[in-house]
């Protein structure tokens, strides 16, 4: 598969969980840190939104033909301090949680480096 096929994928998936967020951030902000009060969800939707923002420019980057590559940073930045937050968290946020959030973290900010590397 080409990359800049995988890029659109890649930023459809980060919009398809940043709407997800937006939408029902309760279920996910329980699973990740342990409450689905109103602050979680605000946390929860603010995060959302960026992810949905990286994914759609990703997208519309590959889309125009134009340098996915800051996307891509972008999301590795992001992902890179949301894995490192949790970790940092210890044991203040559920355990499953947080060994969930990292990996999903430490997984898409690997493939994102790789992904930016392989762009043409």
């Amino acid at each position: 598969m080409r990359p800049s096929t995988l890029a659109i994928a890649f930023g459809a998936g980060r919009v398809l969980v940043g709407a997800a967020l937006l939408a029902t951030p309760g279920p996910i902000t329980r699973a990740w840190v342990g409450d689905a009060g109103a602050p979680a969800q605000l946390l929860g939707r603010c995060l959302g939104a960026r992810d949905a923002v990286i994914g759609g420019g990703l997208v519309a980057a590959v889309a125009r033909d134009r340098d996915p590559r800051p996307w891509l940073v972008g999301g590795v930045l992001a992902d890179t301090v949301d894995g490192a937050a949790t970790i940092a968290s210890g044991r203040l946020i559920p355990g499953t949680g947080r060994a969930g959030t990292v990996a999903l973290a430490s997984g898409s900010a690997l493939f994102g480096v790789w992904l930016a590397s392989a762009i043409d």
